[in-house]
C-alpha cells in the first residue's frame, strides 16, 4: 500500500513520531498482512503444518497463506482461532500480572469479535470467572457464537454499558477500547477511509469515558489492561498520562524480550509498549497496565449473603458429564447451566451485582422426560466419555456442518452420538428408529461451500 493513498495528516504526524524509522513503516504497510491463529488452549487441534510461531504467544503461529477457514471444521469445532498475531501480546502481558490468591472476577468491557476474550479465558484460575461484554447488539451476537464454540466455562455475556457497572467489582479489566484503527490499515483498507484527525479525537474522549467507569468498577488493587489498535499518542501515551493523574492509579512496567522489537513508550510517569508492523510481524498495537490503588481504609464487600442458586450435578443428568462431582447446575426454566464448582462464590457474585448477565454454559434442555445436549456441552470438552464419538472424513464433516445428515454407517445404537473431525468435536446427533438427526446450531450453520 503505497504512502501517497494515506491520509497526509496522518503520514505528516507518523514522519513526527518516528523519524528516521518512518520510511520503514511506510514500507510494511505496503506489505501483505501476516495470516496467524491461536489454537484454542484446551482442545487446540489443526491440520496446518504448524512451526512459525508468534513468539509472545505458546499457542499462537503464523500460516504462510490464508486458507478458507470456512471450509476447515477444526475451526467451526473451536480448536483454533483466527487472531492478528500483535493481539496476542496479551497472552504475554497477563503472565507478568500478579494474580494469585482468592478468586477473581475478569471483565472484557469491550469483547466483541472474543479474541482478546479467548486469551483471558486461557488464565483463569479455578476459582474466577469472566464477563464478556457487548453493548452493540449484532457485535454481541458474534461474540456469543465464538464463546460457544470456544467452550469457555465458567463465562458470562453481558450487554452493559460502561457506566452500568457495579463499583469495585472486577479484579481484572480488559479495554481493547474503541479506536481510529490506524493500526489496521494494512490488514483493513477501510481504516483509511475512515481516518481523520476529528476520529482520533473523539475516540480518544471516548476511551477517557470508558477508563472514567472502568477505574470505579475495578477493585483496589485490581488491574486495568488498556490498548488500542492506534498509534496516536491522543489514544495512547497522553491519555494513559491523564488515567494517572485523574484517576488513584499506578502503572505497571513490563519486561518483553528483546527479539521482540516490543517498542517501549514513556512520558512522565505513564509507561506503554506499542508494536509497530516495521518492526514487528503483526499489525499496529499499544498496549498498557495500571493498577488501582488500594485504599487506606478497605470498603466492607457490598455482596449481601444469600442462597446460591447452584446445586451438585442431579443423578438424572449426571450421565452425560465427565467428573460430575467436579461441578455445579444451575436450573433455569428448562434449561442447565453448568459451573465448576470451585467457582461457585465469584459466579454467585455476579449473578447478585450484575443480575442482566448470562451464562453461556446452557449443557442441557429438558423436554418432558428426554433431555436434549447442548453445543456448548460438545465444545467445553466435559461430555462423558460413556457418549460414543462419532470420527467423520472431510466430506462428511462438511456434510454435518451444513446441516445435512452425513453417511454414519458406523452408528448403531440408538441415542446421542458426538460427531467429531479428526479429534475436534463438531456438535450432536442423534439416531433414531428414523434414522440419524443433526443438531448443529442452525444460525452457525456452513455457507457458500464450493
Amino acid at each position: 500500500m503505497p504512502a501517497t493513498v494515506l491520509p497526509p495528516a496522518f503520514v505528516q504526524r507518523m514522519h513526527q513520531q518516528l523519524g528516521d524509522e518512518a520510511e520503514a513503516f511506510f514500507n510494511s504497510l505496503s506489505t501483505s498482512s501476516p495470516v496467524s491463529i491461536r489454537l484454542h488452549h484446551k482442545k487446540g487441534n489443526t491440520e496446518f503444518a504448524l512451526t512459525d510461531h508468534v513468539p509472545w504467544c505458546d499457542t499462537g503461529y503464523y500460516l504462510e497463506t490464508r486458507p478458507s477457514f470456512h471450509l476447515d471444521p477444526h475451526w467451526h469445532g473451536g480448536g483454533y482461532y483466527v487472531q492478528e498475531a500483535s493481539s496476542m501480546i496479551l497472552d504475554a502481558v497477563i503472565r507478568q500480572l500478579s494474580l494469585y490468591g482468592d478468586s477473581k472476577i475478569w471483565l472484557d468491557l469491550c469483547a466483541a469479535p472474543g479474541g482478546k476474550t479467548g486469551i483471558l479465558a486461557k488464565h483463569l484460575g479455578p476459582g474466577d470467572v469472566l464477563i464478556a461484554n457487548e453493548v452493540i447488539a449484532q457485535r454481541k451476537s458474534i461474540l456469543y457464537e465464538n464463546l460457544i464454540k470456544g467452550g469457555y466455562l465458567n463465562t458470562f455475556i453481558s450487554g452493559e454499558k460502561t457506566n452500568n457497572f457495579p463499583a469495585d467489582f472486577a479484579d481484572v479489566i480488559l479495554i481493547d477500547a474503541p479506536c481510529a484503527g490506524e493500526g489496521m490499515m494494512r490488514k483493513e483498507p477501510e481504516a483509511i477511509n475512515q481516518w481523520s484527525e476529528g476520529l482520533v479525537r473523539s475516540c480518544a474522549v471516548l476511551q477517557k469515558d470508558i477508563v472514567n467507569d472502568a477505574v470505579k468498577t475495578l477493585k483496589p488493587g485490581g488491574w486495568l489492561v488498556y490498548s488500542t489498535c492506534s498509534y496516536s499518542p491522543d489514544e495512547n501515551i497522553d491519555n494513559v498520562l491523564g488515567f494517572l493523574r485523574q484517576h488513584p492509579l499506578e502503572v505497571k512496567t513490563l519486561q518483553f524480550d528483546q527479539a521482540w522489537n516490543v517498542t517501549s513508550l514513556q512520558k512522565e510517569d505513564a509507561v506503554g509498549y506499542q508494536l509497530f508492523p516495521h518492526k514487528v510481524r503483526g499489525e499496529g498495537l499499544f498496549i498498557s497496565i495500571l493498577q488501582k490503588r488500594n485504599n487506606a481504609q478497605k470498603k466492607p464487600d457490598p455482596t449481601k449473603k444469600q442462597n446460591t442458586p447452584f446445586q451438585s450435578v442431579p443423578a438424572s443428568i449426571a450421565e452425560y458429564v465427565h467428573d460430575p462431582t467436579e461441578f455445579l447446575i444451575q436450573k433455569k426454566g428448562n434449561e442447565f447451566q453448568i459451573i465448576a464448582a470451585a467457582a461457585e462464590s465469584a459466579a454467585s457474585r455476579v449473578l447478585q451485582r450484575l443480575p442482566k448477565a448470562e451464562l453461556i454454559s446452557q449443557i442441557l434442555e429438558q423436554k418432558g422426560k428426554d433431555f436434549i445436549p447442548s453445543h456448548f456441552m460438545a465444545m467445553a470438552g466435559i461430555v462423558s466419555p460413556t457418549v460414543s464419538r462419532v470420527d467423520l472424513n472431510l466430506k462428511d464433516a462438511l456434510d454435518y456442518l451444513e446441516r445435512k445428515t452425513p453417511v454414519m454407517d458406523t452408528i448403531t445404537d440408538k441415542g446421542w452420538h458426538l460427531a467429531s473431525f479428526h479429534g475436534t468435536l463438531l456438535g450432536w446427533t442423534k439416531h433414531t428408529p428414523q434414522g440419524c438427526k443433526n443438531y448443529y446450531p442452525m444460525n452457525w450453520r456452513l455457507r457458500n461451500r464450493p
